[in-house]
């Protein structure tokens, strides 16, 4: 019955129907995606053509409403006049220039369905096969791309050889596909756990940076989007490439790649899903590394971009396991049983049943760790229901969670075989994290079971594996890295904004100077009028535009504040931590010095960060930050010394606070360490005001005093002459009545 419809409207080029009566193409394509093509074939009335029948098209939007007919049958399993309208669009004999336009159509059209694997591999396919029917291998070559990553994503090795294989015929001559298969080649073999992916890996790194910023030889590509899509391939490739390292155990590099990689990805919506994987894997990382904290953060940071943007696909599979592994890291086991159950849930089964089996696994062992021994069952026996393959981290999350449960029912013995299976199978495949976590728990299996000897031995090589990754340099390297890179970037904007502030500034009176010429002028020439109005414009816009560079560069040095305040801290618990390794008790003291100082500085750009102003500082909110801490590092109590302040708000410059903070946190550390010994109690008084255009900084107590020979001999004597020197203090001390030390500061910086 369909018959005399579909010869009437495709013979006259579906002139029969108005653009007022069809959506345009892709909004067609959206109702495909969003699971009506019943209603897309309603509107384009397909027939039940028969093969002698032709269709003739003469329009592009004709093709194209053809195309997404083809699309709508095919979903809808009507298959057979799918493919006859394929064949005939493929024996259309249309010229290069109309079929250009089709091409891009179905290219730009797969990307609607990448959710809708059946299709998007259809689409890719079809496009495919057009453009070799119109000789053009590179828009044949980029259909394969997308292929590629789908069999990849879907684990179809067989066909992703065979699809490489045509890539590699393809590529023979030209290039810049040469060099794109260099980067499949590297992906495929990575997958595969082949040392040959280094090879392939390598040579597309030396091959690729002359692409990146030049002119894109593919027609699919907008040309303004050319330099943006190189830019995030290189940046993929490097982070498949890291996963190699990371297979291989060799945490460090593949943190270096993953910062080069996060340094390529293009500032653009079409990369958020490479943003987000690379955080998920730095994520992955920071836990192995013991670094958990850092680890949330950055399954954070991919979470909040899968909110920003609406991926809420992908982030109820992959960033929620993800998230889940940092938050077991973190021993934050309630909260990552909500997420594993989201993953576990969410991913599909019908491709690849390994991501919920293993979702599977990570929740019994979870629930193991919570001490819920009928929930971990139960999760296992879910596992057990998925009938797929096995590989070596679904046999390590078997082990362990056999091994937790029996240890938790006291078969100490039946634990420990399943704790050494788990040991092995990481130490197999050079998997750190899970050796460090198998060895921990084999360690309290054997505490558990009273085993003193095998006990010490898992504790001797779990301590020694988790000091190799606290303390080995990898989460160093990764900081540095990562903050350099950080600061490099901050560095080159704010060049650039001080070097647009100062040409629109000279512009700016440039166009004033010119102004009051015009304006003088106007008397003799009333009709410059008309260009005094101009410039009085161009001039509100560069005020504005030298406002919101201001504005920027404000930004920026709070970000640069907040940084520093950041690395400060880490260099704080970085001491702390050493300090825990230091049996002498002078050197104990000195590291505690050492963070007392760098303490002081951080509150310094804690509070500059926080602050409107820029460069200055409230000294009584610094000051009450500063002796506070100082008083929480000495576990001094208020009931034990008295505290009096007299501190004035004053707002002062940086280049004062720095050697000011400095000096007093010298002066309150030696009054809370030296003049009162053991539990005796007294007073300290601390003053801070301006007399007389003078600034006064006075700290006094009332303890037992010391001898004036020994009090200038110390470093933090040294340290306090030093500094006094810098702000040109006068510096006087008295040790009558206890101790005090009272600087008179003549030249000092307000803030501005």
């Amino acid at each position: 019955m369909y018959m005399k419809y579909f010869l009437a409207i495709m013979s006259i080029g579906l002139s029969s129907i108005t653009m007022a009566q069809t959506p345009l193409p892709d909004s067609l394509l959206i109702l495909i995606r969003a699971g009506k093509a019943k209603e897309v074939i309603t509107y384009l009335k397909p027939p039940a053509i028969t093969p002698e029948s032709r269709v003739y098209r003469t329009t592009t939007l004709e093709r194209q409403h053809a195309v997404v007919l083809m699309y709508a049958l095919h979903v809808s399993g009507d298959t057979l006049i799918s493919r006859q309208i394929r064949t005939q669009l493929l024996d259309d004999p249309m010229a290069l220039e109309d079929a250009k336009p089709l091409i891009e159509f179905i290219f730009r059209s797969g990307f609607k369905f990448i959710t809708q694997r059946h299709l998007f591999e259809y689409v890719q396919r079809f496009g495919a096969d057009f453009s070799v029917r119109h000789n053009e291998p590179r828009a044949q070559f980029s259909f394969l791309q997308q292929l590629s990553s789908f069999y990849q994503m879907s684990n179809q090795s067989g066909e992703l050889i065979r699809l490489l294989r045509e890539m590699d015929t393809i590529s023979r001559g030209q290039p810049y596909l040469e060099c794109l298969r260099d980067m499949h080649y590297g992906m495929y073999y990575n997958s595969r756990q082949h040392d040959s992916c280094v090879y392939y890996f390598e040579n597309y790194l030396a091959k690729v940076p002359q692409w990146v910023g030049r002119p894109n030889p593919y027609f699919l590509i907008d040309e303004n989007y050319a330099a943006k899509r190189d830019s995030g391939i290189m940046a993929n490739g490097i982070m498949d490439y890291a996963k190699y390292y990371i297979r291989k155990g060799n945490l460090t590099k593949a943190g270096q790649l993953l910062v080069k990689s996060h340094s390529l990805i293009p500032d653009s919506s079409s990369f958020n899903l490479m943003k987000i994987q690379n955080k998920l894997t730095l994520s992955q990382i920071y836990a192995d590394l013991v670094q958990p904290a850092r680890a949330v953060r950055y399954a954070r940071e991919a979470v909040a971009m899968c909110d920003s943007f609406a991926l809420h696909r992908l982030r109820k599979t992959q960033v929620a396991a993800a998230y889940a592994y940092a938050l077991m890291a973190d021993q934050k086991f309630e909260e990552a049983q909500v997420e594993i159950e989201t993953a576990y849930r969410e991913f599909p089964r019908s491709l690849n049943c390994q991501d919920p089996l293993t979702q599977a696994l990570r929740a019994a062992l979870n629930e193991a760790y919570r001490h819920d021994l009928q929930s971990s069952r139960a999760w296992l026996d879910s596992a057990n229901a998925l009938n797929c393959e096995r590989g070596p981290q679904t046999f390590y999350l078997e082990n362990m969670v056999h091994g937790v449960q029996a240890m938790q029912q006291g078969g100490y013995a039946q634990a420990s075989l399943a704790f050494n299976q788990a040991v092995q199978i990481a130490k197999d495949i050079h998997q750190t994290g899970w050796l460090k976590e198998a060895l921990y728990r084999q360690y309290n299996n054997h505490l558990l079971s009273r085993n003193v000897e095998a006990g010490l031995q898992s504790l001797e090589r779990y301590a020694a594996l988790n000091d190799s990754l606290y303390r080995s340099g990898q989460d160093v390297a990764l900081f540095d890295i990562e903050a350099g890179y950080e600061k490099t970037i901050q560095d080159e904007t704010i060049a650039r904004l001080d070097m647009q502030h100062q040409v629109v500034t000279a512009r700016l009176k440039a166009q004033k100077r010119n102004m009051i010429i015009v304006l003088t002028g106007l008397l003799l020439v009333l009709g410059l009028l008309f260009l005094v109005y101009r410039l009085y414009r161009q001039v509100r816009e560069a005020n504005k535009l030298i406002t919101r560079s201001n504005e920027e560069k404000n930004i920026l040095l709070k970000e640069i504040h907040h940084r520093v305040k950041n690395n400060l801290q880490v260099i704080s618990s970085l001491l702390k931590l050493q300090s825990g390794y230091i049996k002498d008790d002078a050197a104990l003291q000195a590291i505690a010095e050492g963070r007392s100082r760098v303490q002081s500085m951080a509150l310094l750009h804690q509070n500059l960060y926080r602050e409107d102003n820029l460069t200055g500082v409230n000294m009584k909110e610094y000051f009450d930050n500063l002796i506070q801490g100082l008083f929480d590092t000495y576990n001094i109590s208020s009931d034990r010394i008295t505290l009096h302040k007299n501190i004035e708000p004053i707002q002062l410059d940086v280049d004062t606070v720095v050697p000011l903070g400095l000096i007093t946190n010298e002066l309150i550390s030696n009054a809370l360490k030296h003049a009162f010994p053991e539990t005796s109690s007294g007073h300290l008084y601390i003053d801070l005001y301006e007399d007389n255009q003078t600034l006064i900084l006075r700290v006094r107590d009332d303890g037992i005093g010391i001898a004036e020979q020994t009090a200038l001999t110390g470093f933090g004597s040294k340290l306090i002459q030093s500094l006094s020197a810098k702000l040109e203090a006068e510096i006087s001390r008295d040790y009558s009545t206890g101790t005090e030390v009272k600087l008179v500061i003549r030249d000092y910086l307000k803030a501005a």
